[in-house]
């Protein structure tokens, strides 16, 4: 009965985000794009604000996810409020990882930063999430078609 009551009043002030891998396959290896994603949605879930999951490649289509109507569709599926893509590429003996957070509601940029796997890495992450918190409406809009708007709290829906 407590979890629940926990989760009900966690949901009530998250805001939903799906977390897309787009790595190109000859940039990196998957393992490793998959793993810089989930440390993504590993601080987002850290971060209080938002509830976000990794979006399987099994729930994309063949080729990947980069742009336009598949971002719409994942947004759609997942009832995500903020779409997170993750771009990593292997540069010697660096990883370099872009992170873009787009609105689940119309696809309008949210915010963005890119940075080297590293020491600073963590740092990157936290100016990121203060940039997205920034970004969400303090006002719940109505949603469109099964999609919830950009500051529809997952609970208020």
């Amino acid at each position: 009965m407590l979890s629940l009551l926990l989760s009900l009043s966690l949901s009530a002030t998250s805001w939903k985000v799906a977390v897309v891998d787009v790595s190109a396959a000859d940039a990196i290896y998957e393992d490793v794009s998959r793993g810089l994603a989930d440390e993504v949605v590993t601080a987002l879930n850290g971060s209080g604000e938002f509830i976000a999951s990794r979006v399987s490649e099994n729930d994309l289509p063949e080729g990947g996810c980069r742009a336009g109507p598949c971002l719409e569709k994942v947004a759609k599926d997942t009832h995500a409020d903020v779409v997170v893509l993750v771009d990593c590429v292997e540069n010697g003996k660096k990883v370099d990882v872009s992170v873009l957070a787009l609105s689940g509601r119309d696809g309008r940029p949210l915010g963005g930063k890119r940075y080297v796997v590293g020491k600073k890495a963590k740092k990157a992450l936290t100016t990121f999430i203060a940039q997205l918190v920034k970004a969400m409406p303090k006002t719940p809009s109505a949603p469109d078609a099964g999609v919830s708007a950009p500051g529809t709290r997952e609970g208020a829906r």
